[in-house]
């Protein structure tokens, strides 16, 4: 088990989810890891598309597409297609190069132990329930004329589900509190400081301190996200003796970027084993 091609968001972006493909093969990582709003939308004729297509690269490129869930991914379709098709380490089984890692996952790669948080609140939620509401209202007025070629539309904009409940996080952590050397997050934790930041409403602030409760929890020697679209690297504590580097990662080139945005501030490579080692702020320089 050498690498992992770790990613931002890819936002259901074909173009930009083959050529990461291409990029893991060239840094020879079998394995590409997506931080979140992955494009998981198969309630559409272009997700499903988006699925097939990026599921046939994979698969001819011999690279394994790993993903947890962001605010944008309809993460109840889901479980209700693949909950039933789970794979040894208890991935969900989309297609046959495409796994889901479930909220709360933990599993073991090349001795390097990780878990897995998805969900975030989206800024963009108004805006998204509006729309859905338009488009239901044209929708309803032509089954009123008969067709039923408009069915309800309600949900496929914004997912209800988007954040993960107190009681559920909580519960995840609690059945299996011990140390991790990688967390994966769609959002960021509380503590981090990035930079640029546009996702800082109050709103937002309910998941980042789930994330940042995970980081207390789990003290992970590495933490890395996407969510914010922004490439960024800070240094967070998790304990009196213990810090945490955290890793976020920029988006696909068409979503909302800085102005100095530039595609390969999207990836990173994650060199296994990954195990920290050291009690203070260094950390050891596995990440590329």
């Amino acid at each position: 088990m050498g690498s992992v091609l770790m990613t931002g968001d890819l936002h259901g972006n074909t173009d930009h989810a083959v050529r990461l493909v291409g990029i893991a093969v060239r840094q020879e990582c079998e394995r590409m890891f997506v931080l979140g709003d992955f494009g998981a939308w198969e309630h559409t004729p272009d997700g499903r598309r988006y699925f097939d297509v990026v599921n046939r690269v994979a698969r001819k490129r011999r690279v394994h597409v790993y993903f947890l869930d962001g605010n944008h991914d309809k993460t109840s379709l889901i479980h209700e297609l693949y909950d039933e098709k789970a794979d040894d380490d208890g991935f969900l089984v989309c297609r046959s190069n495409i796994r889901y890692a479930p909220r709360g996952h933990r599993w073991v790669w090349g001795e390097t132990r990780f878990a897995a948080f998805g969900g975030a609140y989206s800024v963009d939620k108004p805006w998204r329930l509006a729309k859905e509401a338009q488009v239901e209202r044209n929708a309803a007025r032509r089954r009123r004329f008969g067709s039923s070629r408009h069915p309800v539309t309600a949900g496929k904009l914004w997912f209800p589900e988007e954040q993960m409940p107190d009681e559920e996080f909580d519960a995840a952590l609690a059945a299996d509190p011990t140390p991790v050397d990688v967390l994966l997050a769609h959002d960021k934790p509380r503590d981090s400081t990035p930079d640029w930041n546009r996702k800082n409403l109050p709103e937002c602030l309910p998941n980042q301190d789930r994330v940042q409760r995970a980081v207390n929890t789990l003290r992970p020697g590495l933490m890395l996200h996407g969510h914010l679209h922004y490439r960024y690297t800070d240094t967070i504590r998790c304990g009196a003796d213990r810090w945490t580097r955290v890793e976020g990662l920029g988006a696909d080139p068409e979503a909302s970027h800085p102005r100095d945005y530039a595609p390969d501030q999207s990836w990173l490579v994650l060199r296994l084993p990954y195990r920290r080692t050291l009690a203070d702020r260094e950390q050891p320089a596995l990440v590329s």
